[in-house]
């Protein structure tokens, strides 16, 4: 499988992210990025600090299906735009297939795969796992660990690759910890068939509680079309408008600050996550870590495109899809 993306779209993007100076000889030598841990780690990092998950394309398709075009093409135009970035993210199948050609037209060796989700009851996943409606990504460094990689899942999304090993919690934000669990789920009747699980718990003392499964089983752009029929038509159904970006450490102008919000604890990654800034219906929200708190909150279209154009940095033509 080769990139959708040209070497110049690949020089563009990597610009955009504004990485640490270190990562600027890769700009117009793309293919040459580190593949390594840590390469890894800040070049995901870069990307949910630069692109949000957001379901806007859902509820504001010009498609007459309703339909959001998930052609690789057609999704970096939409984020990256004719000139400038538009400062627009993805829903999960958008942001995810975007970043898995970014990571093929940089030379890393990837894949993607389909998640099956769990309901959420109140916030929390319960219940059985449904079928495939998300995306993540599995790349295989050199040195030869696997990492599972997802951007785009939104709040509960982990902060950095995580690799593939079992019950091996990592720090995700403030207290919350995730990890990946190889085993079976419930309606199984096959135990061979081992799934990695996503979970997560908010502090050490917390229980785990598990987010989706998926398996080791490449999927190809066709499958995530299929699933994006059904994906688009769902989340318009269920009348929910989501953007959520997280907050690169000193990035935080313009933000309404409390006293100890702009401390996080991973200062020594390239590109420390800080927080998490979210467009819930209507209602702007921060989280530096700790509890969430509001910021704002919308009534009309106008007030809405205003408060994603101020808080998002979302261009007002961006917002005309």
């Amino acid at each position: 499988m080769t990139s959708a993306f040209s070497t110049s779209q690949l020089s563009k993007y990597l610009k955009y992210l504004a990485l640490p100076a270190g990562y600027d000889q890769f700009i117009h030598n793309p293919q040459s990025f580190p593949k390594t841990e840590e390469g890894l780690t800040t070049l995901f990092r870069g990307q949910i600090t630069r692109f949000p998950y957001d379901n806007l394309s859902v509820h504001y398709s010009n498609n007459a299906d309703g339909i959001v075009n998930i052609q690789p093409e057609s999704i970096y135009a939409k984020l990256m735009g004719p000139e400038e970035p538009s400062g627009r993210g993805g829903y999960c199948l958008e942001c995810g297939i975007f970043f898995y050609h970014v990571l093929l037209g940089l030379g890393f060796s990837a894949y993607t795969t389909g998640v099956r989700n769990r309901a959420r009851v109140d916030g929390v996943p319960q219940g059985e796992y449904k079928g495939w409606t998300h995306i993540v990504t599995i790349v295989q460094l050199p040195s030869g660990h696997q990492y599972h990689v997802d951007v785009a899942f939104g709040g509960d999304g982990p902060t950095r690759p995580l690799r593939l090993v079992s019950g091996e919690p990592v720090h995700n934000l403030g207290t919350q910890e995730v990890q990946l669990v190889y085993g079976d789920i419930p309606k199984q009747t096959r135990a061979e068939q081992k799934l990695w699980v996503y979970q997560y718990r908010n502090g050490p003392a917390r229980e785990w509680n598990s987010f989706y499964a998926f398996a080791e089983l490449e999927f190809f752009q066709d499958d995530f079309e299929v699933m994006n029929r059904y994906t688009s038509w769902e989340a318009r159904d269920r009348g929910n408008f989501w953007v959520v970006k997280f907050i690169r450490g000193g990035e935080t102008e313009g933000l309404p600050l409390l006293d100890g919000e702009s401390v996080f604890a991973d200062d020594t990654s390239a590109v420390p996550i800080t927080g998490k800034l979210m467009y819930v219906n209507g209602v702007v929200k921060l989280n530096m870590g700790g509890k969430t708190r509001v910021l704002d909150s919308f009534q009309t279209e106008e007030e809405k495109f205003c408060g994603l154009k101020r808080w998002f940095g979302m261009t007002g033509d961006s917002l005309h899809l």
